[in-house]
This record gives structure tokens, sequence and C-alpha cells, in this order.
């Protein structure tokens, strides 16, 4: 490679610690301006991943990396960000990124309870379930807005957000501040705190809310087609698509209740098969704690509720809402093989867990307890009744387009999608050893999640895990994990061993092997070295990565196979 064509981020990343560049930053972030009593502090950071890889593909670049440039000018009334990406060769499985630029800035200004904000905002109504903006680095969502905010606060009582503008789709917009062939939205939410007015409650630290939100979204027909009757005609659309959101909450020192329903008019686009039909989403969680323990059980049933800014978007662009998992969000691969989405255009989901803690009384005065937790999560297709018969058996069929597509009864269920059960056990046996050791039984519809399936729709799993950790000295700890996935369908069996030696206080050694001993026996093995020290963190590996689904709080991506070496850069100031 020539090193003109070297990438200015990959410069920035190289030269940034030893140009004493991080030092004049540095100095920086103790810098007071002051205008009257007012004071003037920095923020930034650089975040910067790449890949060689061993396997060039066409023409594609064997080095492809991913950069993150972050600025932000704060005082207590004003606060200036921006953020400079480049993404020219970007990571595999994340080719629809592919641009650089700065896709973010915002002037923000505060005074009393009024915030106002201009330029690029993240923004959140309640759960999300009607309309969030956020950004997640690990699956490349940036579905940030562009346009104006004004959010006002009155005391503990009255919370109200307003915003105008158009979301974020990577860098199609260019060097313009806006696409001129997308729509924009605009909404507001208002939330109150009404347990001043219920002494009872206030005096135990509880709380009463009630909120209410509204979306609306606009945007231009586009040219499409369908066919009846051996004729030809136009799909006409609406330009404009209103939503709106209900909640409510009660919380005490040992409950807590939430509900909240949302939803929309009829929102013809590419993921429901331009039917014209509304769709809803509601949600009901509930805890409770007494002593060592917690009860957590939680329902949502959506319809029809892909909810985006662009009617032919797909995948996980242009999103306006979030719908919250209903399943645990597991960190264990083998756990997480087949990790299941949420799936707006219908499901029904049911999640609980039971935490618990167990003291030993063998254990004299060092008390020591054993912590348990059960769970289980259940998902459930919608049972439908289509309008037209090629509806039971592809949900998209081009005979359903412009019509109601289907009906259905708020409880009827179909096809199961997900299910899980697991426990867990952790216990602290000595002041140099503990351990977690769980068991997972878990039912996966490949066919109707991933559209594919091999050796039967559903994959039935059973998979044991242990994590084992050893405190060697006073600087050094050992950490072992072991773990066995059991299943006949899709590729089989899967072993995982991994160790890890963390040497305080600054580095952390890791070696790993992912291990299909099912169908194809192949080995994916990653080796590891991080260290941290300051401001900086760096991370090394070398080793093969598997295909598969990667999932971020219920929104998942397929990412490809990757086998080279891999090195990550942070920076802080």
């Amino acid at each position: 490679m020539k090193t003109r064509h070297l990438p200015l981020s990959l410069l920035l990343t190289a030269l940034l610690p030893l140009t004493g560049a991080s030092s004049l930053l540095a100095s920086s972030q103790h810098e007071e301006k002051r205008e009257g009593e007012r004071r003037w502090t920095t923020n930034f950071s650089l975040q910067s991943d790449w890949h060689l890889s061993e396997k060039k593909q066409g023409s594609a670049s064997s080095l492809s990396g991913i950069t993150y440039l972050d600025g932000v000018l704060r005082s207590k009334l004003f606060e200036v960000g921006l953020r400079l990406e480049e993404k020219r060769r970007p990571l595999p499985g994340r080719e629809e990124e592919k641009g650089w630029g700065l896709p973010y800035f915002y002037l923000r200004g505060r005074y009393a309870g009024l915030d106002l904000t201009l330029g690029d905002i993240y923004e959140q109504f309640g759960s999300g379930l009607l309309f969030r903006s956020y950004e997640d680095r690990f699956l490349g969502l940036d579905n940030a807005v562009r346009g104006a905010r004004v959010n006002y606060t009155y005391g503990e009582l009255l919370r109200l957000k307003s915003l105008v503008g158009q979301q974020r789709h990577f860098f199609d917009r260019g060097t313009r501040l806006f696409a001129r062939d997308r729509g924009y939205l605009a909404g507001g939410d208002l939330e109150l705190s009404l347990e001043q007015f219920v002494p009872s409650l206030s005096s135990v630290g509880g709380s009463l809310q009630l909120g209410a939100g509204y979306l609306y979204k606009h945007e231009a027909e586009d040219a499409l087609t369908l066919q009846r009757a051996g004729g030809l005609y136009d799909l006409r659309q609406p330009v404009g698509t209103s939503a709106w959101s209900a909640r409510g909450g009660l919380s005490l020192p040992t409950f807590s209740l939430q509900l909240e329903y949302a939803h929309k008019d009829y929102d013809p686009n590419r993921t429901n098969g331009f039917i014209f039909r509304p769709g809803s989403a509601a949600m009901l969680t509930a805890s409770y704690l007494w002593g060592r323990s917690s009860l957590f059980v939680g329902a949502r049933r959506s319809e029809n509720f892909d909810f985006r800014s662009d009617r032919l978007a797909e995948g996980n662009a242009l999103r306006l809402n979030f719908l919250q998992p209903f399943t645990k969000q597991q960190t264990y691969t083998l756990a997480a093989l087949y990790p299941y989405a949420s799936q707006a255009n219908g499901e029904w989901t049911f999640q609980g867990s039971l935490d618990t803690s167990i003291a030993d009384p063998s254990a004299g005065r060092k008390v020591k307890r054993t912590n348990i937790k059960l769970y289980g999560s259940l998902a459930m297709g919608l049972r439908r009744s289509w309008l037209v018969p090629e509806g039971a058996t592809d949900p998209l069929a081009p005979q359903l387009m412009g019509s109601d597509g289907y009906t259905t009864d708020f409880f009827g269920m179909k096809d199961l999608l997900f299910r899980e059960v697991g426990i867990e056990v952790s216990r602290r046996v000595s002041s140099s050893y503990s351990f977690v050791a769980s068991y997972i039984n878990q039912a996966y519809n490949q066919r109707l999640i991933e559209g594919h399936a091999s050796r039967g729709d559903i994959v039935h799993s059973n998979i044991f895990i242990y994590d084992g950790r050893h405190r060697l000295s006073q600087r050094v700890t050992l950490r072992t994990e072991l773990q066995y996935l059991q299943t006949r369908q899709a590729e089989g069996d899967w072993l995982y061993g991994g160790v890890e030696c963390s040497i305080l206080p600054h580095f952390i050694l890791s070696a790993s092997d992912l291990w299909n001993v099912g169908t194809s026996r192949t080995h994916y093995y990653m080796l590891a070295a991080s260290g941290s020290w300051t401001r900086h963190s760096v991370r090394l590996s070398y080793g093969r990565t598997r295909a598969g689904i990667n999932c971020s709080g219920g929104i998942c991506r397929f990412m490809p196979e990757t086998h080279g070496l891999y090195l990550s850069y942070q920076f802080a100031l």
C-alpha cells in the first residue's frame, strides 16, 4: 500500500499518542474561559476500529476501518458539539455506511427550564415505543434527527419535548444540510409527575407518572404500481402518517407498574407489503421486591408497527421507534448464538425473571451467599385471517398490496417464534474464587425469523455455561469460560472455551475458540491483548469470526465471516 493512500483517520490514530497532540489537548481541558460567571470546558474522544483481512475479496481493499472523532465545548448555558466520521472503507458487513464527513453537529442552549437545540438530535419519547433516535456503534446504527428541538421542564411536575427535522441515513445528504428526496418528521411528548398531589404516595417515596406523545411523518409519494384483474394500477400512498402514544407508571419502594400503548395510522411500506392497515403496540411491565429477592414480569403485543421515515427503507434503516426486547440480553457466546430480534410486524412476547439470594448457614460469621436467577421468555406470532389465500404462505404476497392485508383478534396467537428458559447460579466460594454456572433451554424458529432453515424449522438447543474467576494475586486475575450447545438442528453442536488474564492496572490477555463439533467442524479462534493507560485504550487481536446475527437491545443485523488482524484504539479527554 502506498503511503499517500493511507486513510487520514488511520494516520491520526497512529500519530496522536506519539506527536504530543494528546498533551496539547489535555492542557486544553484545564483551560477556563470566563464570560461573567460562566465557565467553559471541553471534551474530546477518538474511536478507531480496523481490520486487516487475510482473504482479499475481488477489488475490495484488505484493509477496512471506521473512525469517530467527537468534540464538545460546553458551559452552564451553552453547548456546541460535532462528530467527524471516516468510513470510506467500512468494516465487513457495514458497507452501506460508506462515506466520510461531519454528519453530526449541534448548538444547544439552556436557561431555567428551557432547553433549545439546533442541529442533530438524539431524543426519546417514553420507553421509545413511539419514537427514539439514538446511536449504536456496535451495529452501525445512527438515526439522529437534524432539525430543531425545544424542551421545557417545570420543576418536578412537567416535562415537555418537541422537535422537527429529518432523520439521518448514513451519508446520503452529502454536503447538504438535508436530503431533498426524503421527508421530515415532527412531534412532541408530555410527561407529568403527579405524586406531589397524592400525599400518601409521596410520603413513602413513591411516584405516579402520566405521559402522552404524538409523531407525524411526511414523505412524497413513490412510483409504485400493482396488478389487479389483468390491469396495472398506481398505488395511492398517504403523504402523511400520524402516530400517538399514552403511558402511565406507578412506583413504590417495593413495587412498580408501567404500561404504554401506541397507535399509528395506516402506513403502507416495504416491510408490511404495502398494506393499508393501522398499527399498534401495547406493553405492560411490573416488578416486586422483598428481602433479597425480586420478581419481574412483562408482556408486549405489536401489530404492523414497523415505523420508519421512508416507506421504502428496510433492514435497520430509518427506524422511528424502538421495541424494547422482552428476552434476556445474553452476553455469553453460545447463549447468544441464536438471538431473537423484535418482530415489529407482529408478535406477542412475554418475559419473567426471579432473582434471589440464599445464605449458607455453615459459613459462620463470614456470610456466604448463593445467588440464583430463574428467567424465561416466550415470543409468539399473531393469529391472522388473510384477505387472500396467498397471505398464509407469503405475508408479503403482491396480491395483498393496496388492501387491508388481514384481520386479527387481540389475544390470538399462532406459531412459536422464540422460547427460552434458564437458570443462573453464582457464588463467591472464597476471597480468591467465584463462579457462575448456567443452564439454558432455547427454541428458535429459524424459518420465520431468518427466512431459511436446515434440519428443521425450529432450532431446539440445550446450553451449559461455566464462568470461573480465580484471583491469583493482588494484581493478577484469571477467568475461564467453558460452554456447550447441544442441538440436532442447524449446524449441530458447538463448544466454546476461553481464558482471560487481567494484570492490574493496565493489561488483559485472552484466548478463545468457538468450535463447531456438529457439521462443519470449523474452529473460530481469537487471540487478543489489550491495554489501557491514562486516557488511551488499545486492543489488538487476531483470529476468525463466525458469520451470523449480532444483536444489541433487540435490534439485529447479519455480519459476515472475517479472518485476520483487528485493531481498536480509543482516546478520551
